[in-house]
This record gives C-alpha cells, structure tokens and sequence, in this order.
C-alpha cells in the first residue's frame, strides 16, 4: 500500500475539457465531473495514488468554486467575434456577465492549469491551489 503521506510542492497539471455542447451554459461547468469530462496532463512523476489524491482534491473544489473562478474570468474581460467575422474586446457589466453565465452554449472550450501547493495525511489535504483559466464558448 502506498504512503498515505504526500506532498504537492507547486506541482502542475492541466485539465483540458473541448467540445463540450448541448447546451451546457458556462454556470453549470461546476456540475460536470472534471475526471469523467475532460483529458488531463499530469506530471509523469506522479503514481496512480497521488493522482488520485489530487483529482479528489481538484473535483471537490472545483464543484465548490467553479461559478466564482468563471465570473472572475469574465471579469476581466472578453475577447469576441461576431458572426461577421469581426473581433473586438470588451469589459462586461455586472447584467452581461450573468447573461453570458446562464445562457446556453452550442459549445464550450475549457482548459484549466491547475498549482497544488500543500500535504495530504491519508486524510486531509492542507494547501492551496492556483488555476489559471482558458475560456472559449459558442453561443
């Protein structure tokens, strides 16, 4: 049996989730099982045990924080085109980000870069976390 003792120091992986339609609006990422979804990089040192470790760690979270960590990244602005063809920036206002946060997509690109810092005693895990989003959607 593996140690149950592990430690994530600022380890990286990213989570890649493409193609995800059906009318999924960008709110409702959290409900998704991460594990079951999308393709992961996991750093080639990790064995199955750490893996699994940080998968429970990440799903949880992420079905805790996903809205908040989306609107922030909407927050910090948008970068469209339209079906013309034509691109543009924009910062949105609180009333367009809840729209774009609840309206149903035709299909969404998501990749998260995840940093886990931190120890797990068999338990529980003490740490924190960084993620980095990359967002695409198709309304």
């Amino acid at each position: 049996m593996p140690d149950p003792h592990l430690t994530f120091n600022r380890e990286e992986l990213t989570i890649t989730l493409s193609g995800l339609g059906g009318g999924w609006s960008l709110g409702q990422l959290g409900e998704l099982s991460l594990l079951n979804s999308a393709q992961l990089q996991l750093p080639s040192m990790w064995n199955d045990y750490k893996t699994s470790v940080a998968m429970q760690v990440i799903e949880a979270q992420w079905r805790l924080s996903a809205r908040l960590v989306l609107t922030q990244t909407l927050e910090a602005g948008v970068d469209y085109t339209s079906a013309a063809g034509v691109g543009s920036s924009m910062s949105l206002d609180n009333e367009l980000k809840l729209h774009l946060l609840d309206r149903p997509t035709t299909q969404i690109d998501l990749m998260l870069n995840i940093k886990l810092d931190g120890s797990f005693d068999g338990h529980v895990f003490e740490g924190s976390g960084e993620v980095g989003v990359g967002l695409r959607a198709s309304f």
